[in-house]
C-alpha cells in the first residue's frame, strides 16, 4: 500500500511540473549548465573584484503555442526598469547596458547573448525571459470588486482574466558564453472586468498573487497592466531566488 501511495505521489508531482504554465523557454536561448546554474565560481567572483558590471537583455518570449498576448511597449519599459531596480538593489551587479528589449513569437530565432555582449565589450550580460500563459472565462462578479466578499450577493455578468508569469535569469560570461547561474519565480494576477454597458468604480480591478491590495487600472490598458504586474512579481522571486545561491562572501 505504501509503494502504491507513493508511486501516486510521484504521478501527481510529475504531472503538475509538465502541466505547469508557462513552461520554461531559457533553453532556448543559453546553454543549460551542468549544475543547473545553482552555483556560482567564488573564485571567478573574486577576480571581479567588486560588482559584476554587466549589460542586461529583456525578453518577452512569446513562441508557446499558450503564450499570452505579448507586452506593450510601455508593459516593456516598465519590466526593464524593474530588473535594473531589482538587480541592483539586492545584488552586487551593476546594470551598465540596456540592449534593445526582444520579442519573441513562434518561428523566430533567438538572439546570440554572448555576441551582443563582446559587440560592446562588456564582461557580463544579464538574460531576462519573461513569458506568461492566459485564460479567460466569463463568470458572475460581485458590484463591491472583492470575489472574497461577494457573499449570495446577485452578481453582474463579467470575466475574469488570469494571467500566469515566469520570469527566468542568466548570468552569461560573455568571454566563454558560460552560464554562471540561473534562477526563476513564478507570480499570477487575475483581471476582473465587467461586460458593458454595465459599470462600476470597482472595475476593472487586478488582484495578485504577492500582494493584498488590488489595483484599479484604465479599462483601455487593464489587461496590460495585468501582464506587466505578473512580470513584476515574478522577477521579484527570481532575483530572491538569485540572491540565495549568490555567495556569501562576495554580496558587498
Amino acid at each position: 500500500m505504501r509503494r502504491i501511495t507513493g508511486a501516486l505521489l510521484v504521478s501527481v508531482c510529475l504531472l503538475v511540473a509538465c502541466t505547469t504554465k508557462p513552461v520554461s523557454r531559457m533553453d532556448a536561448y543559453v546553454e543549460p549548465p551542468p549544475d543547473g546554474g545553482k552555483t556560482l565560481s567564488e573564485e571567478l567572483m573574486k577576480r571581479a573584484g567588486g560588482p559584476l558590471e554587466a549589460g542586461v537583455l529583456v525578453v518577452n518570449d512569446t513562441s508557446d503555442r499558450d503564450s499570452a498576448p505579448a507586452l506593450t511597449e510601455e508593459g516593456t519599459a516598465f519590466l526593464t526598469d524593474q530588473v535594473k531596480q531589482r538587480v541592483e538593489e539586492a545584488l552586487p551587479i551593476r546594470i551598465i547596458k540596456r540592449f534593445t528589449p526582444f520579442r519573441i513569437s513562434d518561428g523566430q530565432q533567438p538572439p546570440e547573448v554572448a555576441r551582443l555582449g563582446r559587440e560592446q565589450a562588456l564582461p557580463y550580460v544579464l538574460l531576462v525571459v519573461f513569458s506568461n500563459a492566459e485564460s479567460e472565462v466569463p463568470m458572475r462578479l460581485p458590484l463591491t470588486g472583492d470575489l472574497e466578499q461577494g457573499g449570495t450577493r446577485p452578481g453582474v455578468p463579467g470575466f475574469e482574466m488570469r494571467t500566469n508569469a515566469l520570469a527566468e535569469l542568466a548570468l552569461i560570461e560573455v568571454e566563454t558564453g558560460r552560464v554562471l547561474a540561473r534562477s526563476d519565480g513564478r507570480a499570477w494576477t487575475r483581471l476582473n472586468r465587467l461586460y458593458v454597458p454595465v459599470q462600476s468604480n470597482s472595475y476593472p480591478v487586478i488582484h495578485r498573487s504577492l500582494r493584498v491590495a488590488p489595483i484599479y487600472p484604465k479599462e483601455e490598458n487593464a489587461k496590460d497592466i495585468t501582464r506587466s504586474i505578473a512580470g513584476d512579481e515574478a522577477l521579484e522571486q527570481a532575483v530572491m531566488h538569485l540572491q540565495e545561491i549568490w555567495p556569501t562572501r562576495v554580496r558587498s
